[in-house]
C-alpha cells in the first residue's frame, strides 16, 4: 500500500533565514519584507527589478529601495547581477589555527604598527561620528519601544519605506544629538509640512536645535512658530519686492523674519532700502538690503519719511566729501605749478 502526506499548502516550500524573523522583522517596513520573500520564492530564477514590480504592484523605486536595505543588513550579496547569501564567518577552528601561526609573523615593530595606524586614520576629522550600524540599530529597536515607533513613524512621514541609511540618521539624532523622539518626531511633521522631509534636512535641523537645546516638545513647538513665521514673512518678502516664488533659503527667510518680525519696519521702509540696494548694486542683494535695514533700526528710524531724510543726508555728506577731495587735487596741482615756476 501505497501512503502519501498532504500538506495542502506546505507541499510546496522555500526557507526563509532565521535573521529575517530574529532580526529584522521589526526593523523592515512591509514593503521591503514582501520584496526579500519574492525573491526567496523565486530563487534560481532570472528576474528583473521589473518583474518584482509588476509582481508585488509597486513602483520600481520602491523596489530598488527594498532591495538596497536587504544588501545594506548583509542579507544578501550582489556580485554582477547574482544575489546570493553573504560569506561565511571564519569558524572558530580557522581562528584557532590563525593564532598557531609562529608569534614572530605577528610582532611588529613601533613604527610599523605607527604605520599601520596612520593608514587607518581618515584624512581628515570627521565632524560627526559615524552612523550606528544596523546591529546597532536592531539591537536598540528590540530593547526600546519607542525607537520601533520612531521608525514606524517616519516611514508614513517620508511617504515610503525608509532607508536602513535613513533609520540609521534618525537614530544618531536620538543617541547623538541628544533629541527625544517626540521632538524627533514635531521636526519631521514640520519638514514634512515644507516637502523637506529628508534624512540631509532633518540632520541639518537637528544640529541645529541641539545646539539651542530644544530638547522639549514646548522649545519645540516655539521653534516651529519661530520658523513657520519665518518663512511667512520670506514670502512676504518675495511678494513685496516681485522676485517670483522661489523656494527661500535659510538665509533670506532669516532677513526676512528680522525685518518684519523682529524689527518691525513697515513694508514701505523695506521696500525703499529695496530700491536703494537695486540703485546701488543693480540687482537684489538681501545682505545690502538688511546693511541698509540695520544702520536705520540702531537710529530709531522706523518711518519712511524718517528713511529717506536719512538717505539724503548720507548724498548731501557724501558729496561734500566728495568736493573737498576734489579741492584737495586742485590745491596739490596748483602747489606743483607755483614749485616749477620757482
Amino acid at each position: 500500500m501505497e501512503y502519501r502526506m498532504n500538506l495542502g499548502a506546505w507541499n510546496s516550500i522555500f526557507a526563509v533565514p532565521c535573521d529575517i524573523v530574529d532580526k529584522h522583522l521589526k526593523l523592515a517596513g512591509a514593503a521591503q519584507l514582501k520584496v526579500l520573500l519574492w525573491v526567496l520564492r523565486h530563487s534560481g530564477e532570472g528576474f528583473t527589478t521589473e518583474d518584482i514590480s509588476s509582481a508585488l504592484s509597486m513602483s520600481a523605486a520602491d523596489v530598488r529601495d527594498s532591495m538596497l536595505y536587504w544588501k545594506e543588513t548583509g542579507i544578501v550579496c550582489e556580485s554582477e547581477g547574482e544575489l546570493s547569501p553573504p560569506k561565511a564567518q571564519r569558524t572558530e577552528n580557522t581562528a584557532a589555527e590563525e593564532s598557531n601561526e609562529p608569534a614572530k609573523q605577528e610582532e611588529k615593530t613601533e613604527s610599523e604598527k605607527k604605520s599601520a595606524s596612520e593608514e587607518k586614520k581618515p584624512s581628515r576629522a570627521l565632524s560627526r561620528p559615524e552612523k550606528p550600524d544596523i546591529a546597532y540599530l536592531t539591537e536598540r529597536m528590540r530593547v526600546d519601544e519607542s525607537i520601533v515607533y520612531l521608525m514606524q513613524t517616519a516611514d508614513e512621514l517620508f511617504g515610503r519605506p525608509t532607508s536602513a541609511n535613513e533609520k540609521e540618521t534618525l537614530l544618531l539624532i536620538h543617541e547623538y544629538d541628544g533629541l527625544p523622539v517626540e521632538v524627533i518626531l514635531m521636526m519631521m511633521q514640520y519638514a514634512a509640512g515644507i516637502g523637506k522631509c529628508n534624512a540631509r534636512y532633518l540632520e541639518k535641523v537637528a544640529i541645529n536645535w541641539a545646539d539651542d537645546e530644544i530638547t522639549t516638545l514646548e522649545r519645540a513647538e516655539e521653534r516651529i512658530k519661530q520658523l513657520t513665521s519665518g518663512r511667512s514673512a520670506a514670502g512676504m518678502i518675495q511678494k513685496l519686492f516681485g522676485i517670483g516664488t522661489h523656494t527661500p533659503t535659510e538665509k533670506e527667510i532669516a532677513f526676512a523674519d528680522r525685518w518684519l518680525n523682529t524689527w518691525g519696519f513697515p513694508a514701505d521702509v523695506i521696500y525703499y532700502a529695496y530700491e536703494i540696494c537695486v540703485d546701488a548694486k543693480g540687482e537684489y542683494i538681501p545682505k545690502y538690503v538688511n546693511s541698509v535695514l540695520e544702520r536705520w533700526y540702531s537710529s530709531g528710524i522706523k518711518t519712511l519719511d524718517k528713511a529717506k531724510a536719512d538717505q539724503q543726508r548720507g548724498k548731501k555728506k557724501a558729496e561734500k566729501k566728495k568736493s573737498a577731495s576734489y579741492d584737495i587735487d586742485l590745491y596739490d596741482s596748483i602747489n606743483t605749478i607755483l614749485e616749477e615756476d620757482v
